[in-house]
């Protein structure tokens, strides 16, 4: 199940929502972290995709709680590793997927270089998305 938060930028022309699994069931990911709270590398995922890419839709997903027991995680104190972002902006226009997603890669090569484990990432244009309707 997912939990959702409506962040509003009117003076941007979108809104940007934060979705969030359900808090684990297990002590040990629920010791890890919260899923409601927000830290600063989901922060700056947001910021930088913004800035950038000026999304009509822009949503993102801690699921590092989901990942913590699997071993490349191990001794790993992060809490921030593993996110699912999806971006409707009309700046993919005319790029294949892969484009998209080094896009992306790029603008956020800081974070994947001090712990960003993995991203799954859905692009999409506005004109793409009012299509698959």
């Amino acid at each position: 199940m997912l939990k959702s938060a409506l962040k509003l930028f009117p003076q941007q022309g979108f809104a940007a929502r934060r979705l969030y699994s359900s808090p684990a069931p297990s002590r040990f990911l629920n010791d890890f972290m919260t899923t409601q709270e927000k830290g600063p590398v989901q922060q700056s995922i947001e910021d930088k995709l913004i800035e950038a890419l000026e999304p009509t839709i822009l949503e993102t997903v801690n699921e590092s709680h989901l990942h913590a027991h699997h071993s490349a995680m191990k001794g790993n104190t992060n809490k921030e590793t593993h996110f699912k972002v999806t971006v409707v902006s009309d700046k993919f226009q005319g790029k294949t997927l892969m484009q998209r997603h080094r896009i992306i890669y790029g603008l956020l090569d800081d974070e994947l270089k001090q712990g960003l484990h993995a991203l799954t990432l859905k692009t999409k244009t506005q004109s793409e998305l009012d299509r698959a309707k």
